[in-house]
């Protein structure tokens, strides 16, 4: 698999007028239901991405071909399910993957149209979200609106890992490791400071009801080691050299994506 990967980037690289098409396939595929199950779509989306950041393809252009492929993908997807309805589950090919149509069809049930704008991010449900929403009928309006703000948001962040990479390779390999572990640790703990921050104003909310809402388990003791590991690694750049890099690094990749 791997050196399928290397191949297509590789030749991505050595044909860059052909790559918007190639990541609209890529794209396409990626978001296809169940097919998307055997692509490696991350990993070419990232390969892609560091093309990107090394000056080599354009940010925006191969940003909108990502986004249209996914588009059509789930689309494609939609409609399989609207036409098919429940047949879908006894076609063989889909057959060995029932716990994951059963488990999505929870997800979607529970999720509703912030499934579709979750499900996109998430590899699995992906593959299926879409098939899963025709065949429960979910409208087509309602359906293309979701599908289109999560495939928006979708295509750059999905690029962006590749952008850092390609961005980065003029580092030494310790500062690449040292920069990309700082920004995934500050990315999950914003990412859970929001969590926890909507649960605790879910939780006032709660008390002006008659029904509460409990808090999570040593709830404000996470919340705490979340903002403190922030802070200590916003404060590890701001004392160290790697402060500079990471300064550089973010105008290189503010320069590639223009």
């Amino acid at each position: 698999m791997e050196e399928i990967v290397n191949n297509i980037i590789d030749w991505i690289r050595a044909n860059p007028h052909w790559a918007g098409i190639a990541v609209f396939m890529i794209a396409f595929l990626e978001s296809l239901a169940i097919v998307g199950l055997a692509m490696p779509g991350w990993l070419l989306l990232v390969g892609v991405g560091s093309l990107i950041g090394a000056g080599t393809l354009g940010f925006w252009p191969i940003a909108f071909f990502c986004f249209a492929g996914a588009t059509l993908g789930q689309a494609v997807s939609y409609l399989v399910g609207v036409a098919f309805k429940d047949r879908v589950h006894h076609w063989p090919w889909v057959e060995r993957h029932q716990n994951l149509l059963h488990r999505s069809e929870t997800f979607f049930r529970k999720h509703g149209f912030a499934g579709i704008l979750i499900g996109q991010f998430i590899g699995p449900i992906r593959a299926v979200i879409s098939l899963i929403a025709g065949i429960l009928d979910m409208p087509a309006k309602k359906f293309l609106t979701a599908v289109v703000i999560a495939t928006l948001i979708w295509a750059p962040v999905y690029l962006m890992p590749g952008v850092v990479l390609g961005a980065a390779l003029t580092f030494q390999k310790q500062e690449v490791v040292i920069l990309i572990a700082c920004l995934v640790a500050m990315a999950v703990c914003l990412w859970l400071l929001g969590g926890y921050l909507r649960q605790w104003l879910v939780y006032n909310q709660s008390k002006k009801g008659s029904e509460i809402v409990h808090l999570s388990n040593h709830f404000s003791l996470k919340a705490a080691s979340c903002a403190v590991i922030f802070l200590a690694v916003v404060s590890f750049l701001a004392l160290s050299s790697y402060g500079a890099l990471m300064i550089e690094l973010s105008k290189k990749i503010l320069e590639v994506i223009g």
